[in-house]
């Protein structure tokens, strides 16, 4: 099914979008969420799928499930870049996808993972489109606002909680 998804990025304003392969024709009109532009979309038969941009390479930290309807202790790596944390949906791309918890936005944060100049790495959690408020270690944290995590710093999205661990 995997093979069905086509992900690409807005041209007006980046953000990560995609879509299923349509059953019979060659295009798709979309609207971006964000920026609310019309993209049309071919799709041909033959296209090269070219792999995602940056951020393949995993880190050793991951985000870990300590409560919530999903199953506990699934952990999910990071990678550099961008990591779009979410509801679970087939229609947008998340690459935390958490299933079961109604309460959490499809694409409710970001967290940018970089490399320090000592060897290590920072955290930025970016709250994306959350219509319930996230929380890092019990402070809400409201849409269009960033937070630095730390290791072990509890991130509560519905009622799931996650803790990042190295």
């Amino acid at each position: 099914m995997e093979n069905n998804i086509i992900r690409f990025k807005c041209p007006h304003c980046q953000l990560p979008l995609a879509f299923r392969k349509p059953e019979n024709g060659y295009g798709v009109n979309l609207t971006c969420p964000q920026c609310h532009n019309a993209i049309k979309i071919k799709v041909r038969e033959r296209a090269i799928r070219l792999p995602e941009q940056g951020g393949e390479q995993a880190i050793a930290a991951r985000l870990l499930i300590i409560d919530g309807p999903q199953s506990k202790y699934i952990g999910y790596p990071l990678r550099y870049g961008d990591n779009i944390i979410g509801r679970d949906d087939l229609d947008i791309r998340q690459d935390i996808a958490i299933r079961g918890d109604m309460a959490i936005s499809r694409r409710s944060a970001n967290l940018e993972v970089n490399a320090t100049p000592g060897g290590g790495y920072s955290y930025m959690l970016r709250i994306l489109n959350a219509r319930n408020p996230v929380y890092v270690n019990g402070t809400p944290i409201h849409t269009g606002q960033s937070i630095i995590l730390r290791l072990d710093d509890v991130v509560q999205m519905g009622s799931t909680k996650l803790v990042l661990k190295g």
